[in-house]
């Protein structure tokens, strides 16, 4: 058995393992070491990572992205609303108030919530893991923002039992890049000594998180976090740059791609 870290995003997720004395991430069955964090469906088949991404454009109904933040949220929550309205696939209301993404799979319409389409990924995720290792994963650990509050996080635990996972730790995405600074850093100072200081700026896609940490040889205290989780990610920054292209295009040609899901997503990409 093995432990593996995974990074999950909004936009790819990363898969990693400690072994030979250091972090090697592990590159997926397209030999790329980011996995898109989409889900798409077929008529017979569920298609996870980069085969999904692939098929976007001539499958956008059923192919599933954005999703990470509608974890733990309601329908009717300000967020949720204001992140499906720029999607094409089909997002309701369930019974409860629960988000239900309606997708046409095996003949009928079927309603996923976002945890079972997280779900999925993660067990592409695990299975990759599996394939590289050369043994059975079960046990996990996964970054998440810090700002993620509990019900966020306990949708995400929910989601990794789903997929058959025992998440040992939910690192903060804070925590796990000052981590990855200082665990093999040789001149920190000593116990007794002064702390080094260091700010970390996380730029994701959705949002900005910025950490302050000190450092002691063998030894990192968390000072503080900051963040904006929808203002100036680097989403926010191609909706920008997507709606000035888009007005410069209809002044120009008078095509407007704006209120067109196909043509907005090619103009972002």
């Amino acid at each position: 058995m093995a432990v593996v870290g995974v990074d999950f995003g909004n936009l790819n997720c990363y898969i990693s393992v400690a072994r030979a004395g250091g972090i090697e991430t592990i590159a997926n069955d397209y030999s790329q070491r980011d996995t898109p964090s989409v889900v798409g469906f077929s008529e017979r088949q569920r298609i996870m990572g980069v085969g999904a991404k692939n098929q976007l454009l001539t499958n956008l109904k059923r192919t599933v992205f954005n999703f990470k933040h509608m974890l733990g949220r309601k329908f009717k929550d300000p967020y949720v609303q204001d992140t499906i309205r720029n999607l094409p696939y089909e997002v309701s209301e369930g019974q409860h108030g629960e988000i239900r993404i309606q997708i046409a799979y095996l003949d009928q319409k079927r309603a996923f919530t976002p945890e079972e389409i997280t779900a999925m990924l993660l067990t592409k995720l695990k299975d990759t893991a599996e394939e590289a290792l050369k043994t059975k994963v079960k046990d996990i650990v996964i970054s998440c923002p810090s700002y993620f509050v509990d019900a966020e996080r306990r949708a995400l635990l929910d989601a990794a039992a789903i997929a058959g996972l025992n998440v040992l730790k939910l690192m903060n995405d804070t925590t796990a890049t000052a981590l990855a600074y200082g665990i093999y850093k040789q001149d920190l100072p000593a116990p007794e000594e002064k702390a080094r200081n260091v700010i970390f700026v996380d730029a994701g896609h959705v949002g900005v998180q910025v950490s302050a940490a000190s450092f002691n040889k063998g030894k990192l205290i968390m000072k503080a976090t900051a963040f904006d989780r929808r203002n100036v990610g680097g989403a926010a920054f191609d909706a920008a740059l997507a709606k000035y292209f888009a007005e410069d295009f209809k002044a120009k040609t008078k095509l407007d791609p704006l209120g067109k899901p196909k043509q907005m997503l090619k103009l972002t990409t």
